[in-house]
């Protein structure tokens, strides 16, 4: 049961990080030059409010805002469970 816990939180860490990136791809294509982010730098809050600037509709600053809380939560029931089924 523990092996699916692990499977899940390392899918939907792979799922957030894919959100990140798509979200600086789509900022660094409508910015200026010099307003654009490096690939390297971790500035994910700073993406994230541009992002909401430039695509006031799209549901990714919000998955990438919470996206620490629910891997946390994922990590906890995974823990919470392989403790429950000893």
């Amino acid at each position: 049961m523990f092996v699916y816990g692990v499977i899940a939180f390392l899918i939907f860490g792979v799922v957030t990080n894919a959100a990140s990136t798509v979200m600086k791809m789509q900022v660094n294509d409508r910015v200026s030059e010099d307003e654009r982010f490096s690939w390297w730098a971790h500035n994910y809050a700073e993406v994230g409010r541009k992002h909401r600037e430039l695509f006031p509709g799209s549901p990714l600053p919000a998955i990438a805002r919470c996206s620490g809380w629910i891997c946390l939560l994922l990590l906890a029931a995974g823990v919470f469970i392989s403790i429950l089924d000893k």
